[in-house]
């Protein structure tokens, strides 16, 4: 059965897709579709049906009475059952406001939560990098090892011709035993970072998983990060609520229709119920509203300037990570290179010092010695390389690419 292989960016969409987070996704959707149904229904007439019984201590009659004529005065119970109808002609673009508000509110709520998912990489990175690391640091201690094992089976061909003593064949038998536990403990710390990646992605991940190292990026300074578009539709939300604000203000002009049936109708002399209806245009010119106007809407300049500050600082800050992460990546790689020299310089000298350990010029000691030289360089050279790796893969996140 083939291992099963995995790449930095499927984990980070299989995190993606994990995240309790994402769900909320489709509810502001939702929300949003149902907020603009609801203000897209204004336009439709709006519908009241009323109804009234009174009784009244006194009706109005006539102050003379006429000759040969009998008015009968109102009942002082009167009743009325009608339907109020009433149509928005011109609101002042309040309904497009409301519209247009509900689609940005849904908008920066979910950049919220795309700001939140973002960091999700960071987390990905610290795992899966130490994944690959603590999988290289086993590996070389393999190779250590192998190298310990022939130094072994020539100091014990020493020991059986007598030309050393037994404790020369032990030192390197303890130092199996040291990388036996090195290898234990890195072995646990990788299982520990493979449990916690597979929590994260949903996806069960053992010993075999396969996870392939990513190569070096070439950086760019295209700034993509969710918080920028965050801050954008933050002040694009501020300008509709200012557009609002302004539409209710705006003189109103509407259609209405009255129908009914009451006692009386219309006809104040006709004592007796019958049907009525009353139509037409009315205009509403708000005038309480200019009171509170230049408030309200120095109060949303306040809040775009708040924005402004927020995106300010934030990229100060971010300015600052990268400038410190890139001077960290031109330090590791200087350090990598030196890494190199080191190596090449130590394979050397282990060589040479297998061949006189052979030959009995030097002990075990002075042999073991130059294998853990080498053995720390080679390691050496592994924390650099995926620091490296890590810092611009962190600072790719920085970046939103």
């Amino acid at each position: 059965m083939n291992a099963q292989t995995l790449t930095l960016q499927q984990c980070y969409q299989l995190a993606r897709e994990n995240y309790p987070l994402i769900k909320r996704n489709d509810l502001l959707a939702k929300s949003k579709d149902y907020t603009v149904e609801k203000a897209s229904k204004a336009w439709l007439p709006q519908i009241n049906i009323l109804g009234q019984a009174t009784y009244q201590s006194d009706v109005t009659q006539l102050p003379i009475k006429l000759p040969n004529a009998t008015v009968e005065p109102l009942s002082k119970d009167q009743y009325k059952v009608f339907a109020d109808v009433n149509q928005t002609i011109f609101d002042g673009g309040m309904i497009s406001n409301q519209k247009k508000i509900a689609e940005l509110q849904s908008q920066t709520e979910i950049q919220k939560n795309e700001v939140e998912l973002e960091k999700l990489k960071d987390r990905i990175n610290q795992l899966f990098f130490g994944i690959i690391q603590t999988d290289e640091q086993i590996n070389q201690l393999d190779l250590s090892k192998s190298d310990l094992q022939n130094g072994l089976k020539k100091a014990e061909a020493q020991l059986n011709n007598g030309t050393i003593l037994r404790s020369n064949v032990d030192v390197l038998k303890a130092q199996l035993i040291n990388i036996e536990q090195q290898q234990i403990e890195l072995k646990s710390l990788k299982s520990s970072f493979i449990k916690m990646l597979s929590f994260f992605i949903n996806k069960n991940l053992d010993e075999n998983t396969q996870l392939e190292k990513p190569e070096k990026l070439l950086l760019t300074n295209e700034n993509n990060r969710p918080e920028l578009k965050l801050f954008d539709l933050q002040k694009q939300l501020s300008e509709s609520q200012k557009s609002l604000i302004k539409s209710k203000n705006l003189p109103k002009l509407g259609a209405f229709l009255q129908a009914g049936y009451g006692k009386p109708g219309l006809n104040m002399l006709k004592n007796e119920f019958d049907t009525f209806f009353i139509g037409g245009i009315k205009l509403n010119i708000p005038i309480s509203g200019f009171y509170t106007k230049i408030n309200e809407l120095a109060l949303i300049d306040n809040q775009q300037q708040d924005i402004d500050i927020q995106k300010e600082n934030f990229l100060f800050n971010q300015k600052f990570s990268m400038i410190q992460n890139s001077n960290d990546l031109e330090k590791i790689q200087k350090l990598i290179d030196k890494d190199i020299e080191i190596i090449s310089l130590r394979e050397s000298i282990k060589k040479a010092s297998l061949a006189q350990l052979e030959n009995g010029v030097i002990n075990t000691n002075d042999y073991l010695r130059e294998v853990n030289a080498e053995e720390q360089a080679k390691i050496s050279k592994i924390k650099h390389e995926i620091q490296y790796l890590l810092t611009q893969y962190n600072l790719k996140t920085q970046l939103g690419n």
